[in-house]
């Protein structure tokens, strides 16, 4: 069993919050009105008031929309709302969101017209979140061996409890469906330098490009449900240390298997059925499909005391010399935010 280990040089960075905020405001925020009628089309059953995209640094936008005169709701990337990219911020929740609503103030065009109280409240964290992205970003050699671990961990390492990682695109996630909250891992290179990527033009700075080239990304995604639970819903519930333990905690349930191939000894002592099955998982079948669900799980617990997880099917046409052990992450170098972004003032919140 293995797991990502932090430092306390690490620095993890809230990403993505979406949030309630206390501040009147004149008219209606919204880009529009989604309605639903009745079958007869007499009356409106219900009515939603759409986002309204707000442009902030670099072009970067965050969605905002009134939920009453006194209440509006906010979803994006503050970060990236304010620096132009999220290569890396800020960990700390209420300064961050103290520092967004303060450029927010700044739009005309919204009409925001909090009372001292509401801004005092927004100050001290005196609001509601339903979202919180938490990311780790961490250091290897160059792109390669960041999608070479990625292929590894796709194969290799399971969450406690939710299982093997799912590709979707070139993003790994572990528990994705979840109401309460999911694990995703990718390249920040691949993602600033794919196709639909707007990171500006301006940021692509020589520094920029090689900071996203090595990143390893690793993100928390915690849903309403699960801030509920954990009473941190509420702003004023955090300090800049709660995002790092939660990663931290949360991402110990992940669990690497060496999947290693057994020694005749080892295979001469297992039941014959056992044995039978390790054989035709080793060829690349999918076991979960083959046998009996209470086979399968009786079949992985066993083979599981020597480090073999059936519930991982062997990818054979992996190539051996391009995949990097998971081990690796473990001699990689944890980053946070670099002096040169410091003195080059890329960092809107520190």
């Amino acid at each position: 069993k293995t797991y990502l280990m932090s430092s306390k040089r690490n620095l993890q960075m809230i990403d993505w919050v979406t949030m309630k905020i206390s501040c009147n405001h004149d008219g209606i925020i919204s880009n529009g009105e989604v309605v639903s009628l009745s079958k007869d089309g007499d009356s409106i059953e219900w009515s939603l008031v759409k986002f309204l995209p707000v442009v902030g640094s670099h072009d970067a936008t965050i969605s905002i929309r009134s939920i009453t005169q006194s209440t509006i709701e906010v979803s994006g990337n503050p970060v990236k709302w304010l620096q132009g990219h999220n290569l890396f911020g800020t960990s700390d929740l209420k300064a961050l969101i103290w520092a967004f609503f303060n450029e927010l103030l700044k739009i005309p065009e919204l009409k925001l017209k909090p009372t001292l109280e509401q801004l005092h409240a927004v100050k001290m964290g005196k609001l509601t979140v339903s979202r919180i992205d938490i990311n780790e970003t961490w250091f290897l050699k160059d792109r390669n061996e960041v999608l070479a671990w990625l292929r590894a961990a796709g194969q290799k390492m399971r969450l406690k409890h939710r299982g093997a990682g799912q590709f979707k695109g070139d993003t790994l996630y572990w528990g994705k469906g979840s109401r309460r909250w999911f694990l995703k891992c990718y390249s920040k290179g691949d993602e600033i330098n794919s196709k639909k990527s707007n990171f500006p033009n301006a940021l692509r700075t020589p520094e920029m490009l090689e900071y996203a080239e090595r990143a390893l990304r690793l993100e928390l995604v915690l849903k309403s449900n699960q801030l509920r639970e954990w009473q941190l819903h509420h702003v004023a519930h955090w300090n800049a240390e709660t995002g790092k333990m939660l990663l931290l905690e949360l991402i110990k349930g992940l669990e690497m298997s060496n999947n290693i191939r057994l020694t005749d000894e080892v295979i001469a002592t297992l039941p014959t059925r056992v044995k039978m099955s390790y054989f035709t998982w080793l060829a690349g079948e999918d076991l979960k499909q083959i046998l009996p669900r209470p086979t399968f799980y009786r079949y992985r617990a066993e083979l599981k005391k020597y480090d073999i997880d059936i519930g991982i099917i062997r990818d054979m046409k992996e190539d051996k010399n391009n995949v990097i052990p998971l081990v690796r992450v473990l001699e990689a170098q944890p980053v946070g935010v670099p002096d040169w972004a410091i003195e080059k003032g890329l960092v809107a919140c520190m």
